[in-house]
């Protein structure tokens, strides 16, 4: 019979499980009533099933009413730990922020608000967050009143014996309950400054004496637009694009559009200036090697004109220190002349 508690108790988790997020989902006066029933009906199921199938195994009658306790045991075992699960620290301050938001930022009607100047927002606030702290004591202990099977557990012997049922029924331990108290109070701080926020900018508007002054420097400007047809018929077709456009929320494609025609724009004047740098920069090294190139040669003309002095300052010199061989000839002439006539 092992084996059958095993699936009874798999079928009527299932059951239990769903029962519980649904009830303890929406915090209000039937909660408890609500799971309690749940409770209630997952256990008539299975002791229908069970002593069905406790008569086709031929189980003795004394023996049966061990196997109820230890069912019901095991199905409140299953209640608690699901229980446990929807009472944790974050889902119990996504249930309490949920709560404070539906009473805070929504009205009787379920539609939006929007705070206006002359709403007393501090008076709401309180409200608000005394009714949603209010629930907090509701997720620590189960409240058993509304259930037929738990309240008449001792009479009817409906678990085992030495089975500890005070203990199950508290949820949240109260040092739990003032730090769950605590952060839930910070989160509804940051609403309520939010909430303040908006509230302040939605006061900020153009002051009167501005839109005046406005009129008054734009008079002359408004009356040629509206006496010059060509201004007029330019000013009521740009109107009527902007009406068209606002009027079937074309605006986003609009500015995709505008944005990918900037973007071409941009890729053609960039490729522009490559090109005309691109010209540019060959003309500019022709020139610097034209001139370099004028450079050496004259730095070989001088070189080689340098090298011509040189070389007559060089001549000159050897001819004035040694005589030359055709006048050593002209001057032995002269002399054996002279001999010869004496």
């Amino acid at each position: 019979m092992e084996r059958v508690l095993k699936v009874l108790r798999r079928e009527a988790r299932d059951v239990l499980s769903e029962v519980i997020a649904d009830h303890l989902g929406n915090p209000d006066d039937g909660m408890w009533p609500g799971v309690m029933a749940g409770f209630d009906a997952a256990c008539v199921g299975a002791d229908a099933k069970l002593l069905a199938r406790m008569e086709s195994a031929g189980v003795e009658v004394g023996a049966r009413s061990a196997l109820y306790r230890v069912l019901h045991k095991a199905l409140w075992d299953d209640t608690v730990e699901a229980l446990r699960e929807e009472v944790g620290d974050q889902m119990v301050l996504l249930k309490l922020r949920t709560a404070l938001e539906d009473r805070f930022r929504y009205d009787a009607a379920g539609l939006p608000r929007v705070w206006k100047p002359s709403d007393d927002i501090d008076t709401q606030f309180s409200a608000a967050r005394a009714s949603a702290q209010a629930l907090l004591p509701k997720f620590g202990k189960v409240d058993i009143r509304k259930s037929i099977k738990l309240r008449n557990r001792d009479e009817d012997g409906f678990f085992p014996s030495g089975y500890d049922f005070t203990r199950t029924l508290v949820l949240i331990t109260p040092a739990r309950a003032r730090e769950v108290s605590k952060r839930f109070s910070r989160e509804a701080d940051a609403l309520y400054l939010e909430a303040k926020r908006s509230m302040v900018a939605t006061q900020s508007q153009v002051p009167m004496w501005m839109i005046a002054l406005l009129v008054f420097l734009g008079w002359n400007e408004a009356m040629t637009v509206l006496f010059n047809p060509l201004y007029l018929v330019l000013v009521a077709m740009l109107g009527g694009t902007a009406f068209v456009i606002h009027s079937l929320g074309l605006w986003g494609p609009v500015f995709r559009a505008a944005n990918g025609m900037a973007g071409m724009a941009n890729d053609q004047v960039h490729h522009f200036l490559v090109e005309a740098v691109n010209r540019t920069e060959p003309v500019k090294a022709k020139r610097t090697m034209s001139s370099s190139s004028l450079g050496a040669n004259s730095r070989a003309r001088k070189g080689s004109a340098e090298n011509i002095e040189m070389e007559a300052l060089g001549s000159g010199s050897s001819g004035s220190s040694s005589p030359s061989p055709m006048m050593d000839s002209d001057e032995g002439g002269n002399v054996r002349a002279s001999f010869g006539a004496l």
